[in-house]
Parts: structure tokens; C-alpha cells; sequence
């Protein structure tokens, strides 16, 4: 019975993990769309990542605008659930105060990850917010994230 329960309970991190990710691509979603409006293009960020994972493979982006615009968004999609999970995973098993405090400190490692380490491929925004402004809107994005899936895991609790 033992052996039921916890994978009751991994089943419930990982559904937690999994709206966390969700989360995720939706805040920083509309924080890549703000970022375009201030530049005059809502889907600005998505069309520059769609362009240069284009690019990458060796296809004239200017060929192919649409299919540029849909790549991005489909980049962003998968690159900020998958992030979202990962730092939902590090963060939910904790409780209470530190729960939060995990969530902020996740959020700014992602943003120095984002910032120093991680391949424009790899970065929610792609290249787009590979400098400090574009870092912190993302960041901030995250932390809300990742603090609203603390309370859709509170919800989830059926203990």
C-alpha cells in the first residue's frame, strides 16, 4: 500500500509539474507578445525565432514568413512547458514560505542560465531575450508561473 501512495503522490507532482509548465508557456507567452507590441509587432519575438530555427536548417526565412511565425510559437510552446516543468519539479516538493522562496530563486536561475549559458535554442524567447531587459521580463514571468502553480497545487491536493 506503501508503494500505491507514493506513486499517488509522484502522479500528483507530476500533474502539478505539468500546469506548471502549462503556466509557463502562457505567462511568458504574453510576456514575449508585450515584448513585440513595444516594438510595433504583437508576434514579433515568435517570427524572429521561427526565422532563425529556419535559418539554422539551412531555409530562407524570407521564403517561408508564415511557416516562421508557427515554427516560433511551436519553439516557444515546447521550450517554456519544458522549462516550466523542469523548475515545477525542483520547487512543488517543498511547503510553505520556502516553497515561494524556491520559486524566485528557480526563476532567477533560469535567468542566468538564459543569460550565460543556454544556446539561443534552448531559451524561452530564443535569441530574442538573450540580453538583460528581455531576461528579466522572462524571468518575472517565470516566478509568476511557478507561484501560481504553488496554488494549483494546493487545489490538486485530494490527501
Amino acid at each position: 500500500m506503501a508503494h500505491g501512495t507514493a506513486h499517488g503522490r509522484f502522479t500528483q507532482l507530476l500533474d502539478a509539474a505539468l500546469a506548471a509548465g502549462t503556466l509557463t508557456a502562457i505567462a511568458t507567452g504574453g510576456a514575449l507578445l508585450g515584448l513585440g507590441w513595444r516594438e510595433g509587432e504583437a508576434g514579433r519575438v515568435f517570427r524572429l525565432a521561427g526565422r532563425g530555427l529556419l535559418e539554422r536548417f539551412g531555409v530562407a526565412s524570407s521564403a517561408a514568413p508564415l511557416t516562421s511565425v508557427a515554427l516560433g510559437y511551436l519553439h516557444h510552446l515546447v521550450i517554456a512547458t519544458g522549462w516550466g516543468l523542469l523548475l515545477a519539479l525542483l520547487v512543488l516538493p517543498w511547503r510553505g514560505l520556502t516553497r515561494v522562496t524556491a520559486a524566485v530563486l528557480a526563476a532567477a536561475a533560469y535567468g542566468m542560465l538564459a543569460l550565460w549559458v543556454l544556446p539561443s535554442s534552448l531559451r524561452i524567447g530564443y535569441a530574442v531575450t538573450g540580453t538583460l531587459p528581455g531576461v528579466v521580463v522572462i524571468g518575472a514571468a517565470v516566478a509568476v508561473a511557478l507561484l501560481g502553480s504553488v496554488w494549483v497545487a494546493i487545489g490538486e491536493r485530494h490527501d
